[in-house]
């Protein structure tokens, strides 16, 4: 049963006849319902579908962290999901069944402000990473203030650790302690932030890192 908010010229929510009404982000969306499936999908169809499993398990549990480093890209859709069509298009290899993430060519956050140069990280002692860079403040747009964020993906239990403005870009170097990946190795990122947070870099792969 469909429900009328504002009368009868209104938005409405719920099922009507052949189409369901709802409201995203506070506008009122109107589609059809799906009509049942009878035929087997095709190869491109189950590689699609694998792909955005993929995806989703690489990136639902940093949803937190994309909705702050996509969030100025976002218009007509979440940051999360800005984030999420990004990298399913450009951070995946192979063919079903063998896919894999690309971590070289996912981005973590993306925009127009410098990245990090010559960016490295190591792990001083367990559970403890360092990250280094060089300080490019004044090049285009980098500016000194820049917030540098780290994050850090461990695959055997699809989770991420990540911290936000850990440090500045012209400080060139930063220690993130981790809570749950000692003994592990994990995948390794790193990116800014405007210090207004209306502008970021592309994050950038720092490589596969025993913590």
């Amino acid at each position: 049963m469909a429900k009328l908010s504002q009368g009868i010229n209104g938005p409405f929510s719920g099922k009507v006849g052949a189409v369901v009404g709802y409201t995203w982000k506070g506008i009122p969306v109107m589609r059809g319902r799906p009509s049942p499936r009878t035929k087997p999908f095709t190869p491109k169809e189950l590689n699609h579908q694998a792909k955005f499993r993929l995806m989703n398990k690489f990136l639902r549990p940093a949803n937190n962290l994309l909705n702050v480093t996509f969030d100025h890209l976002a218009i007509g859709m979440s940051a999360f999901n800005k984030a999420f069509s990004y990298n399913v298009k450009n951070a995946i290899t192979g063919v079903h069944p063998n896919l894999a993430i690309d971590y070289g060519m996912a981005l973590i956050s993306r925009g127009d402000l410098p990245g990090a140069e010559s960016a490295a990280v190591s792990s001083v002692s367990p559970g403890l990473l360092q990250f280094t860079w060089t300080d490019n403040s004044g090049k285009g747009k980098a500016k000194q203030t820049d917030k540098l964020f780290a994050a850090v993906y461990q695959e055997e239990i699809a989770n991420w650790e990540y911290q936000l403005d850990i440090a500045t870009r012209s400080q060139g170097t930063c220690e993130m302690v981790l809570k749950n990946f000692p003994g592990k190795s994990a995948q390794s990122f790193i990116g800014f932030m405007a210090a207004d947070g209306k502008d970021a870099s592309n994050s950038l792969y720092t490589g596969l890192v025993n913590i």
